[in-house]
Formats: C-alpha cells, sequence, structure tokens
C-alpha cells in the first residue's frame, strides 16, 4: 500500500484517552536534558525513523515529548519530572523517547496541538498512539500513568487512542462552501466572550486569537454589522490591558481586572508572564484594524510600544524576528512567583534579578506572521519605520533560506542560538514545511500590496509554484503539513485543518494578483479537502485561518487596480488612497493597460468578480466608491474579472 493511500485510508489514526490537566505553576530550568539525581539522562532522540525502528525491535513503548521553548508548563515538567530519578527510570527501560521542538517541526507541533503544551504521547511499539497527556504532571501523578503503560503493555492490553490525531480525509467535501462557512460561523460565535473580547475564557490573548479578530472583523465589514465590530473593537481593546508597560510588548495573555476565578500565582500580574512572537503579531493586527476602525489614538501609542518591545528584545542583527522570552529572570528568589517579577514597574526593579532569557531561534512561519502584521500597521499608522521594519525582515528570509526548489527553509542556526541552553535540540529540518510556505507567502503579498514592487508578487509566485510541487495532493488536493519521510508509512501524514486553511487564503491573493491559471482552483480545492464536519469540530477555536479563507472564497476578492505610470505622482496617489481604505478583501496593485483601457490620466478600477466602478482619477472618491463593494459578489468564486 502507499504512503498516499495508507494516509487517505486513515482519516482518523486508531488511538487512546484524553487526560486533560490545569497549566501547572511557572518556572524554567536552564538545561538541555532531564538528569536524574544519579546522573543519568534520559536518552531523548529526534523525530526520525531511528527510534520508530528501535521501539518495534526492542517492544518498547515510544514517548513523544512535544513543547516549545516559550512554554514556562514545559520549563517545568523539564526541570522537575523529567529529572525525578524514579521518572528518568521508567522512561530509560521500558520507552524509546522522543523530543520535538513544535515550532522547529510545525507539522509535528501541529499534530499534537490538541494537548499543547507540553504535549505528552504516548504510542505502542508499532506506533499506534495508546495515550496522550495535556500539561504538566510532577513525579507523583506521572510515574502511576507510566507504571499503567508499562503493566498494560506487559499484559497485552494496550488500546488505541479514540482521540488520535487525524491524518488525511480520504475524500474532499462535495457541500455548498457557503453551508461550511455558516456552520463554522456558529461554532467561533459560540465561544465568542461577548464580555471581556475575544475567545478565551480564561483571558485575552492567545496565539490563536488573531486570525479569530480579523474574521471578525472581516465579517463586520461584509454585513455592515454593528454589534460584530464592537465585539471586534472590544478584542482589540482586550490587547492594550495585556502591554508590558516596562519594555513593551504583549503577555502571552491577560485577565480583565473584574475578571473571577483568576489563577492566584497570576493575581498581582494578572497575565501569564511569556511572550511569544505570535502573541506580538497577533497584538500588531488587533491595534491596527482598531485604529483604521475607530481612530483611537491608544491604538497609536500601543504601537509604539509594541515596537519598542519587537526591536529591542526580539530583532535579530539581520532585522528578523527570535521567538519566545522566558517566563522567569535568572535570579529569581525562591518565594517571589514570575507574576510578581512582571509586575514590576521599572527597568531597574526587574533587572535586579535579572533579564529573562530570549530564544533566538528564527523561523520562517512566524516571521511571515510578523511580516504581514508590520505591513498592515504601516497602512494603518503610516509610520514608514513599520514598512521598513517588514522590508528588511523579508529580504533576510529570502537571502538566507529560498531553497533551489523555490520553497522556504524554516529553520537555521545563527550564533545567537549557539549559545542557547535549550529544552530540546534545535531541529535544523532541511524539508519543505506548508506553515513556512503559506505565511512567508501572506508576508510577502502584503509587501506586494503595501508597495506595488513586483519583486514581491515574483518571489510569492515561486513559492507558490514550489508548494504545490512539494506538498499537494494532485488527486484528492489539499496539501500535506510536510513532504513524506521515512517515518510516512508508520504515522500516516496529515492535512492540518488550519494550516490548509493559512494555504488556502494565501494561494487565493496570490490567484488574484498573479492571474495564473494554476492557481485558480487550489483555494477551493484545499477547502474542500480537509473541511470535514468531524475536524473542524474537534479544532473547535483552532479555527480562525479556515474561516477567513471560506469567507474569503465565499464572499469574492475586491480588486483595486491602478492603470498607468505608477512613477506619476497621480497614479502614486491614487495608490495612497487605495491603502488607507479600509477594506478586508482589498486587492491593490498596479497594473498596465490591456485588462483596462490607457488614458490620458492614471485612474483606478474597483472589481469584483460581478461589476467594476468607473474610472476614478480623484483620489478623494476612492473610499467612496470602495464602500458600493462593501457586500459579497453573486458570482462563483472561481470567475476573474
Amino acid at each position: 500500500m502507499t504512503t498516499l493511500e495508507n494516509c487517505r485510508q486513515k482519516f482518523f489514526l486508531p488511538m487512546a484517552l484524553f487526560a486533560a490537566v490545569m497549566l501547572a505553576a511557572v518556572a524554567w530550568p536552564m538545561i538541555a536534558n532531564a538528569q536524574s539525581s544519579h546522573g543519568e539522562e534520559i536518552p531523548w532522540q529526534d523525530w526520525t525513523i531511528t527510534p520508530f525502528e528501535q521501539a518495534k525491535k526492542q517492544n518498547k513503548m515510544i514517548l513523544v515529548n512535544v513543547g516549545m521553548e516559550g512554554c514556562a508548563a514545559c520549563a517545568r515538567m523539564e526541570k522537575i519530572t523529567y529529572a525525578d530519578p524514579v521518572v528518568a527510570g521508567l522512561i530509560r527501560e521500558h520507552f524509546i523517547p522522543i523530543a520535538v521542538d513544535s515550532e522547529a517541526r510545525p507539522d509535528i507541533g501541529e499534530r499534537y496541538s490538541d494537548w499543547a503544551w507540553p504535549a505528552t504521547i504516548f504510542l505502542a511499539p508499532d506506533a499506534t498512539q495508546v495515550l496522550a497527556v495535556r500539561g504538566n504532571r510532577m513525579p507523583r501523578n506521572f510515574i502511576p500513568i507510566l507504571e499503567d503503560l508499562v503493566s498494560r503493555h506487559k499484559t497485552g492490553s494496550l488500546e488505541p487512542d479514540p482521540r488520535s490525531p487525524y491524518a488525511a480525509p480520504p475524500r474532499p467535501q462535495e457541500t455548498e462552501l457557503s453551508l461550511i462557512r455558516d456552520n463554522l460561523r456558529t461554532q467561533i460565535d459560540r465561544s465568542l466572550n461577548k464580555k471581556y473580547g475575544g475567545w478565551n475564557s480564561a483571558g485575552i490573548g492567545g496565539e490563536q486569537s488573531g486570525s479569530r479578530l480579523r474574521h471578525l472583523y472581516f465579517r463586520a465589514h461584509l454585513n455592515d454589522d454593528e454589534n460584530l465590530l464592537a465585539w471586534a473593537l472590544q478584542g482589540s481593546e482586550g490587547y492594550l490591558g495585556n502591554i508590558d508597560p516596562v519594555w513593551g510588548g504583549v503577555y502571552s495573555r491577560s485577565f480583565p481586572a473584574d475578571m473571577e476565578n483568576v489563577p492566584s500565582k497570576f493575581t498581582r500580574l494578572r497575565a501569564i508572564p511569556e511572550k511569544r512572537i505570535s502573541a506580538q503579531s497577533n497584538a500588531i493586527v488587533g491595534f491596527a484594524i482598531g485604529y483604521q476602525q475607530s481612530g483611537d489614538e491608544r491604538y497609536v501609542q500601543a504601537m509604539r510600544q509594541m515596537h519598542r518591545f519587537m526591536t529591542g528584545w526580539f530583532m535579530a542583527r539581520d532585522g528578523t524576528f527570535y521567538t519566545n522570552q522566558r517566563a522567569e529572570p535568572p535570579n529569581l528568589p525562591p518565594d517571589m512567583a514570575a507574576g510578581d517579577y512582571w509586575a514590576l514597574d521599572s527597568d531597574a526593579a526587574r533587572r535586579k534579578y535579572g533579564t529573562p532569557a530570549i530564544d533566538h531561534a528564527v523561523y520562517t512561519d512566524k516571521n511571515g506572521e510578523a511580516i504581514a502584521a508590520y505591513v498592515l500597521a504601516w497602512e494603518a499608522f503610516g509610520d514608514e519605520l513599520y514598512l521598513r521594519t517588514a522590508t528588511r525582515a523579508a529580504n533576510a528570509i529570502l537571502q538566507k533560506r529560498s531553497n533551489k526548489a523555490g520553497w522556504m527553509v524554516q529553520l537555521i542556526g545563527n550564533r545567537d542560538t549557539a549559545g542557547d541552553q535549550r529544552l530540546r535540540p534545535l531541529d535544523e529540518n532541511p524539508r519543505p514545511f506548508l506553515n513556512a510556505q503559506a505565511w512567508f507567502g501572506h508576508g510577502l503579498l502584503a509587501l506586494y500590496r503595501a508597495t506595488g514592487e513586483k519583486q514581491w508578487l515574483e518571489q510569492a509566485v515561486k513559492i507558490g509554484m514550489a508548494t504545490l510541487d512539494a506538498l499537494e495532493d494532485r488527486e484528492l488536493g489539499g496539501f500535506y503539513a510536510t513532504s513524506p519521510d521515512e517515518t510516512a508509512n508508520i504515522i500516516a501524514p496529515r492535512k492540518s485543518l488550519e494550516a490548509n486553511g493559512t494555504a488556502a487564503n494565501f494561494f487565493y491573493d496570490l490567484w488574484v494578483y498573479s492571474k495564473e491559471d494554476r492557481f485558480a482552483a487550489v483555494p477551493e480545492r484545499t477547502l474542500r479537502a480537509v473541511a470535514q464536519p468531524e475536524i473542524i469540530r474537534r479544532e473547535g477555536k483552532i479555527t480562525g485561518e479556515l474561516a477567513l479563507a471560506l469567507e474569503k472564497v465565499t464572499a469574492a476578492y475586491v480588486e483595486f487596480s491602478v492603470v498607468g505610470d505608477q512613477n506619476l505622482p497621480a497614479a502614486q496617489a491614487l495608490y495612497k488612497a487605495g491603502l488607507q481604505t479600509y477594506h478586508p478583501r482589498k486587492m491593490l496593485h498596479y497594473e498596465t493597460p490591456g485588462r483596462y483601457p490607457a488614458r490620458e490620466k492614471p485612474a483606478m478600477y474597483i472589481c469584483n468578480p460581478d461589476m467594476c466602478s468607473l474610472p476614478i482619477e480623484d483620489p478623494a472618491l476612492v473610499a467612496e466608491q470602495a464602500l458600493v463593494f462593501r457586500g459579497p459578489a453573486t458570482t462563483g468564486p472561481a470567475n476573474m474579472p
């Protein structure tokens, strides 16, 4: 049986129980491998074919430890649980241990994201999942889990986990995309926090909230819905209370002052004291759109705080962005919680205990998110500094990470990462990952929209072509998270719902901008390939990118084309007016005469698949004419003007 046949027949892989636990108290070790008190390390291995072959040959179970550098609970488990001599001894004797950095390997991180972070996955010797445990476990409650698995393995009573990750759906969806869209809207809206903003009942922020917030703004504009707009603005405002007033940037999550049942360890700070790049990008997007929709000057100041943090703490020498800042400083007293440290209100007071270390890994997908966010900030606030920041990061990634085949490498170590003391080894895996291609491509198209410079579109087309060649399922549509390796015959390749949503967004924009026939059918094929009702229900709130793609494809583009010599001030004035016009479906670019006639003066045409505006020569009329194209087009999504 081929790998593709295998993954199609295994829509849901056979697998085990789900065990959810609350996040434990924060701590951060400065270690690379957990050691027992006897000095014996757990022999962690990378995710390759070798540990799977060893497990089968030695008849041992497999323990997969998945997490990220910016995860305080992961650090606590490394420092306490995996350093426990009984835990370490049980793992060495009965398990083949694998450690995975979820950001260096986004394919595996996404596969086990239901149990993040840390996610502890237990597999039988044949790689069938038998149990998955969410979050940090202390030795006293982790040892019984290990012992129970060992006992069941000896008696042959291990059973597949029914909540095992899905792989690739066996067939595309035939349901109308508008019906899938409407069902997903309902699912997302059920979790909308109408009191505090956002979608998280336990606080504001989080890495998954950015796409959902953009989706809410998209729908508010599409339907001219004041209630949706008010809730979206509430979400943007929630990020204001999430800013670190001393160093800038936002925490991973914050808790409103009147929210009840806030975990006691966060009461003083009222935030989870981790800073991750995705949370920063989401906040920038929230502030940019919030300002475009409200004109509230607080967002201007908030963006300056964000930029201060991003350039002062998260920026590499080449202008790219680092990933995480740890929760604790190196000299935190035993009687001081991390929340107390971050609640200190001055730089000097904090530096007394040292500064939390930065994870210096630079990931292509995370930088694509940040680049797109910075471009949006430039459009909203008009500060050229934001555009220069995005441009510099994009050029650095292109210069160092463009593969000969056309796709982008996810990670390359640098001088700074060489000095990091990490929880998990830095996995510089030289394979294409869907997340890296889709997000960085999204950033390139944002730069094309912002500048009109064709170099960005040309690079995006190159990535799009390479992604189709390397990762697309040509028979059923959709994209695999990465190219198959030797483990693909053991654990079926996966088509991630949300990563495919990001890819559908990227390819839709790429098609409209490039007019390349090869891209035309990709967005809808991609959505149909992954949008199974069972998967959508399972993913719950991690569906923002999918929701945006469904909205975009069913409502159709609104293309703002400036026709004429782009070096003329009149053309540039029209382009600037287009940039300053808020429209979530806006596809802005320069165009030479051809589709549109040559005129004595540069003109803008605003079009969707149904109709086009009259030629607009006065920049003052652009925003007014754009309102005509607020609602959805009635023509099918596969039609081009």
